[in-house]
């Protein structure tokens, strides 16, 4: 391959860091696939190759997808003598609907599967640090929505392949929203996380007759980049739960999961910004009060909201815009706390300077 590169125009290697070793060889539908046992050996022989041609790069494990506590993640954290210090997964789930599935339940089992991936990802931590691993990695190198439907479209019936969740649709956002919270709340176990595809494949962009436009996720993910570089801080979240009856392939049923998902970071500078995801399907807008306590704000509060009308809202070609970040400002009840308004599926950035001391005495 070096020298395939060296051909071609590039003589220097493209100094990659990150490696995976492997990409679901667990499935059968993938040509290089292979047993727990085999994934093993694998590893133990790419990664004493690649580290002795250059032992700055940064491995992962192919870990089981949508099964972090699964014998073929044991078997490599086990077997892999030492070396290995990063498991990855893939999260690509939802199973088969069809006309009778709850719409509702669906669009909750999503919102709230975070909440029970974040149980299985402190196991899986645990895990590898009972097993030696000093500081145990974990990388999501996939995810999006993965619900498939089948069976016969009924007019009476409560779901269609128009009104299901899809990657191109609002739900994808703030689907994504929720993991990528839990995933700051984890702390520095997550070290990477990968949303599936750019263009048309996942959500992302969208090529139709040569014209580009964005879905929602790709908005979601501009609006995340407020929070790079923050250190998060606690939040006490007070809202209403829902629960769900049924599972979704390994989306379990959940309970006593609340209502609203919520994200605050403090930027290198000392301002605030909020990530608020509304999760609820059949209720109205939330009416939220925030208390920042001791943070003493300057100005008003920067709003930028992404939202649907419906869990299956989308931009399309002829209405590229119909979801796009909406911006506004809202005035502060006092110094410290503020009232806003989340209307249903939607997601939204607040952003409040912090004031200086300098503001303070001149005023």
């Amino acid at each position: 391959m070096g020298q395939l590169r060296a051909e071609n125009g590039h003589p220097e290697p493209y100094n990659v860091k990150y490696w995976e070793i492997g990409n679901e060889i667990y499935g059968r539908w993938q040509v290089t696939w292979t047993t727990p046992a085999g994934s093993v050996d694998r590893y133990r022989c790419f990664s004493e190759a690649m580290l002795r041609a250059d032992a700055t790069i940064k491995l992962l494990g192919c870990g089981y997808g949508n099964q972090p506590n699964s014998e073929w993640n044991d078997r490599l954290i086990d077997g892999a003598g030492g070396t290995l210090r990063c498991i990855t997964d893939h999260i690509l789930t939802g199973g088969f609907v069809d006309a009778d599935t709850s719409p509702v339940e669906l669009y909750h089992a999503f919102l709230g599967y975070a909440a029970a991936l974040e149980r299985r990802y402190e196991a899986l931590r645990e895990r590898m640090h009972t097993a030696g691993v000093d500081n145990p990695r974990l990388a999501i190198t996939e995810l999006q929505l993965f619900s498939r439907f089948r069976g016969e479209v009924r007019p009476d019936g409560y779901l269609s392949p128009a009104t299901l969740p899809q990657p191109d649709t609002i739900t994808e956002a703030l689907y994504h929203a929720t993991i990528v919270n839990t995933c700051i709340r984890l702390g520095d176990f997550v070290e990477m996380l990968t949303h599936s595809a750019t263009v048309n494949h996942g959500g992302g962009l969208r090529k139709v007759r040569e014209r580009v436009y964005a879905n929602p996720i790709h908005h979601a993910h501009a609006l995340g980049i407020a929070l790079g570089g923050g250190t998060p801080i606690g939040v006490r979240l007070v809202c209403k739960t829902f629960k769900t009856q049924r599972d979704f392939a390994h989306i379990p049923p959940l309970e006593n999961t609340p209502g609203l998902d919520a994200m605050a970071v403090t930027s290198p500078s000392g301002d605030l910004s909020l990530m608020l995801v509304h999760r609820g399907c059949v209720c109205d807008p939330i009416d939220l009060t925030v208390n920042m306590e001791e943070f003493q704000a300057q100005g008003d509060a920067k709003i930028i909201t992404l939202a649907g009308e419906t869990w299956h809202d989308r931009n399309t070609l002829d209405e590229p815009d119909r979801i796009a970040p909406q911006h506004s400002r809202a005035d502060l009840l006092s110094e410290s706390q503020l009232s806003l308004t989340l209307p249903p599926f939607s997601l939204t950035l607040v952003t409040i300077d912090k004031r200086r001391e300098c503001e303070r005495i001149t005023r």
